[in-house]
């Protein structure tokens, strides 16, 4: 189906992993680029290969690997069922969009 950002809660993290994104030439104010935020990363990224999702790591971030749309519900799920801190939002908001 897709991917989607997995990224640690520091705006450094972010920018960096942003900066390696493709961004539409012609993109207006109305870019987002949406994944899940966490205070510890690097037990996100523990828990989500125990719990088989197959990840793209990056320097600064991974994607994850959704089969359909029920592995957001899944990853938001295992996250809070083991007490790991996330948000689910835009991360592109760092982005300067003029």
């Amino acid at each position: 189906m897709g991917k989607i950002a997995l990224l640690s809660c520091d705006a450094k993290s972010r920018g960096t992993y942003l900066s390696t994104q493709k961004i539409p030439i012609d993109y207006m104010s109305d870019f987002s680029l949406m994944g899940f935020v966490v205070e510890r990363y690097h037990e996100a990224l523990i828990l989500l290969e125990s719990a088989g999702f197959q990840l793209d790591k990056h320097e600064s971030g991974a994607e994850i690997h959704l089969h359909d749309y029920k592995s957001l519900i899944q990853i938001k799920e295992l996250f809070l069922s083991n007490n790991l801190p996330c948000s689910y939002s835009d991360v592109a908001d760092t982005l300067y969009q003029a």
